[in-house]
C-alpha cells in the first residue's frame, strides 16, 4: 500500500509540474496578448484625436465656404 501511495504521489507531483508549465505559458501568451491590446488602444486613441481635429477643421472650412458665398451673393 505504501509504495502505491508513493507512485500516486509522485504522478500528482507530475501533473502539478505540468499545471505550473502550462500556466507560465498562458501567463506569457496573456503578456504578449496584452502588450498588443496597449499599442492597438493607443492607435486607436490616436486615430480618433487625429479625426475629431480634422472634424473641426472642416467645420471651420465649411463656414469659411458658407462665409464666401454669402459674401458673393451680397454683391449680386
Amino acid at each position: 500500500m505504501t509504495v502505491a501511495m508513493g507512485l500516486h504521489g509522485l504522478q500528482i507531483e507530475k501533473q502539478a509540474a505540468e499545471i505550473r508549465q502550462n500556466l507560465k505559458r498562458l501567463n506569457a501568451s496573456f503578456a504578449d496578448f496584452l502588450s498588443n491590446w496597449d499599442i492597438l488602444d493607443k492607435h486607436i486613441r490616436n486615430a480618433y484625436s487625429q479625426y475629431d481635429e480634422d472634424h473641426k477643421k472642416l467645420d471651420r472650412f465649411g463656414l469659411q465656404l458658407d462665409q464666401i458665398q454669402g459674401e458673393t451673393e451680397e454683391e449680386k
